[in-house]
């Protein structure tokens, strides 16, 4: 049969080469025997696979040498697979094909291969030992000389050596599997692009494989979480291109929260087509058929999911749902930035499935190293490793700046090269750097901001408060005095610090301080600077502050200010806090306040005042809604006349004296009615707290740690009915507490165990014994050198 020279793509599939027309697979088979059944079924699940394939159908050709498009096709592939069956050696196109095969393989230095399948014969007629193939060469004699007959049979006997694949009675479908596989590997087709110039963390990608131990048989999900930015995704790839040759399907699948947004169909689709192909699209009608589709395909298939960027647990039910779904062996990766997608029910509730792993596995992305940093920010920065010669200052700087989130990194490090690069000739560049870092201060980089946004937009109004008034004030500082504010304020601290944490925001350290990467915390200091600029709710900076009471104009934005400097000696005046009547929370140091504030600051709910003189200037200097004075480590002494004021609102919950080293005895506490917490640490002069203590029905939290001075805490003490915790760490002076706490004799404790839960003691105290009174105390430390046994 003749084509003419115009009918090229009934020949050769053309559709499939690659921009470059390279061929990652070269299929050689014979027409008669396979083009409608093995053949077609191996093409188009190569073409499912997204691989690059060369089908040639030797019956479409014409002539006797190998030429022109052919010869391009064969040359230009980089995996030959043969199919060699009955008939393959009857065609003489064939065999040319087997014999340039193998001189390409032989002159490529092991970067192709051939990869040969038997599908109804046996190795051995491939390599002459029987007379299936040496027959059909024979027939070829009167056609072609002895030379082309001997480079045919060296071919096919060297070919039939090689490593490949026996059909031998098993199905197509399984042998085709194998192959595809096989290829895909070799290929590294399965794997995912990572950024070019990324520092791969060897620790972190093993810390995952651990987790995951792929080799046990047992259905896996692992959630990998962090704040935007810091290196999720591309961590994910790297995890997914290591181990993907072990699973017998794959899938990365890229961006879930921003393809949700034309419904969580349409990424099933996504999902399903890349395991059976587009077509599924047709056949699923909603939701729920989606689900039953991906159960289908996927129940007896050993799988590796990812799913990139989850936002809800919605997305996770759809889209992977149980572990049931999924063969033995299975992997489930997503990342996240919503730690309650962590939270999603992902066991069966079946018996029936065996091996099945509990929960959520879970990763938190650790902040890069400043080494690794460094490295990526010169790859994006110079095109190389380390900085160029005078410029490792600038460089370091710019990444401790942006704490080393490596979004941040790699924005600074390419914006920088593209400036330098455009302005090598005429443009000191190291101004332009320096330039750099003073830009960091206004916030981030909009593409870091846009990816840090997605966390912040998600938040409910109150949320959004108590994330900026730690972003503006709070970042690094302990969580008590704010939740007490923002409980005040009714914001609901503990439903929104939950969320925040969730968002992987903020995070609760050890220590009970919020922690907060600078590059989120910049991100809420931009909003409030750029999003709302004239809504400017907070003002930390001390200039604006300034600049804010001077022009003491109505504002009923301001919630929060701060007022800080070591060299400010200003004072504020009636007039200036009554024009900010929203003001909630007031930070300030060495400021008096001079005039009469009656009737102002109705809705202060934390005055921090660092005092730094005795003298007392204002009048009327009380607020009815504070539940928050701080005035630690201010110079005010036993006489000082602000006392009389600040009794007076019974709102107050928590009052901070720590570091007030001037003071012997606390005021007067018997107005505080209402307060919870008192803290004296530090008040190193101390020697007596007010007997009025024992008013205070609410107090759970008393510190006196540090008052080496305080020679016998007050009997009123252990009358407190809501006290739960006293501590006091001191290290040589005798503590005399009253007997029905501790004496170095058995004592009573009936009066204290009904309400307290836990009791500290320090120092070189000599406790022998505790009466059997205490039996409803839930917790007794006792940090000193020689621990008695106590009996209780």
């Amino acid at each position: 049969m003749k084509k003419s020279q115009g009918s090229r793509e009934a020949m050769l599939s053309m559709e499939d080469v690659s921009p470059r027309y390279e061929y990652e697979v070269f299929l050689s088979f014979r027409g008669s025997d396979t083009r409608n059944n093995f053949t077609d079924c191996l093409y188009h699940r190569f073409r499912l696979a997204g691989v690059h394939v060369c089908r040639d159908d030797e019956e479409l050709r014409v002539g006797k040498e190998i030429g022109g498009e052919l010869l391009s096709a064969l040359d230009k592939s980089r995996i030959y697979i043969p199919i060699f069956s009955k008939n393959y050696a009857a065609s003489s196109w064939c065999l040319r094909e087997a014999a340039h095969m193998n001189e390409c393989t032989s002159k490529s230095d092991g970067k192709k291969e051939i990869l040969p399948i038997f599908l109804d014969v046996d190795p051995d007629d491939v390599k002459l030992k029987t007379d299936l193939y040496k027959k059909a060469i024979a027939k070829h004699k009167g056609k072609f000389g002895s030379d082309e007959l001997k480079r045919w049979e060296d071919a096919l006997v060297k070919v039939a050596h090689l490593k490949g694949w026996e059909l031998k009675g098993q199905g197509y479908g399984k042998l085709i599997e194998l192959v595809v596989g096989e290829v895909l590997c070799k290929l590294n087709a399965r794997n995912v692009d990572v950024p070019e110039y990324w520092v791969e963390d060897h620790c972190q990608i093993e810390d995952i494989q651990e987790k995951l131990e792929v080799g046990s048989d047992d259905v896996r999900f692992l959630g990998i979480h962090g704040i935007g930015g810091i290196g999720k995704t591309v961590l994910a790839k790297a995890v997914f291109n290591k181990i993907s040759s072990h699973f017998e399907s794959v899938c990365f699948l890229n961006d879930v929260r921003e393809s949700s947004q034309h419904g969580l169909l349409y990424v099933q689709k996504k999902l399903l087509a890349s395991f059976v192909g587009p077509g599924v699209a047709n056949v699923i009608n909603d939701v729920g058929d989606g689900m039953k589709w991906i159960e289908r395909v996927c129940r007896t298939k050993k799988v590796l999911i990812v799913l990139d960027d989850l936002d809800k647990q919605e997305q996770l039910k759809k889209l992977a749902g149980k572990s049931d779904w999924f063969g033995l062996g299975s992997r489930i990766i997503f990342t996240t930035r919503n730690l309650e997608v962590l939270m999603t029910k992902v066991e069966s509730s079946s018996e029936e499935v065996p091996n099945q792993h509990k929960g959520i596995l879970a990763y938190e992305v650790h902040k890069m190293e400043f080494r690794r940093a460094l490295k990526l920010f010169c790859k994006h920065a110079f095109g190389r490793d380390s900085p160029l010669g005078g410029y490792d200052y600038l460089a370091e700087k710019i990444v401790r700046r942006v704490d080393m989130l490596p979004l941040a990194v790699e924005v600074i490090g390419s914006s920088l090269y593209c400036h330098s690069f455009a302005l090598e000739q005429h443009f000191d560049k190291q101004k332009l750097w320096e330039d750099m870092l003073k830009h960091l201060d206004d916030g981030p980089f909009k593409d870091v901001r846009d990816a840090l946004m997605i966390s912040y937009e998600g938040l409910e109004s109150k949320q959004k408060e108590v994330f900026l008034d730690i972003a503006c004030f709070f970042a690094n500082e302990d969580q008590t005095y704010p939740i007490v504010m923002w409980d005040d304020c009714g914001y609901h601290p503990d439903i929104a610090i939950r969320v925040l944490c969730q968002r992987s925001l903020i995070k609760i350290g050890d220590d009970n301080k919020f922690c907060m990467h600078d590059q989120v915390r910049d991100l809420g200091r931009h909003i409030m600077r750029e999003e709302y600029p004239r809504k400017f709710s907070r003002v930390w900076i001390y200039e604006d502050a300034v600049k804010l009471l001077e022009r003491k104009e109505r504002n009923q934005d301001v919630e929060a200010l701060s007022l800080t400097s070591n060299s400010c000696s200003r004072k504020i005046v009636p007039e200036e806090l009554a024009a900010l009547p929203d003001l909630r929370f007031l930070q300030v140091k060495g400021i008096d306040f001079f005039g009469n504030f009656e009737n102002l600051g109705s809705k202060l709910r934390w005055l921090s005042w660092k005092v730094m003189r005795n003298r007392f200037y204002a009048q009327n200097f009380h607020f009815a809604s504070l539940v928050v004075l701080d005035l630690s480590g201010s110079k005010i002494e036993d006489d000082w006349g602000g006392w009389s004021q600040i009794q007076l609102p019974k709102t107050l919950k928590v009052l901070d004296l720590t570091d007030c080293k001037k003071l012997t005895r606390t005021p007067d506490l018997s107005n505080f009615t209402s307060l919870e917490i008192l803290i004296l640490s530090g008040c190193s002069k101390l020697t007596t707290i007010d007997c009025s203590i024992r008013q205070l029905k609410l107090l759970k939290f008393l510190n006196v740690k540090g008052c080496t001075s305080l020679g016998k805490l007050s009997s009123e003490v252990g009358f407190l009915p809501s006290s739960r915790e006293i501590v006091n760490d001191r290290a040589t002076t005798v503590f005399r507490a009253p007997n029905h706490l501790y004496s170095q004799n058995p004592y009573d404790m009936s009066r204290w165990n009904k309400h307290h839960g836990r009791i500290m003691f320090g120092g070189n105290i000599k406790l022998s014994e505790v009466s059997q009174s205490t039996k409803a105390v839930r917790r007794l430390s006792y940090s000193g050198r020689n621990v008695p046994l106590l009996h209780f």
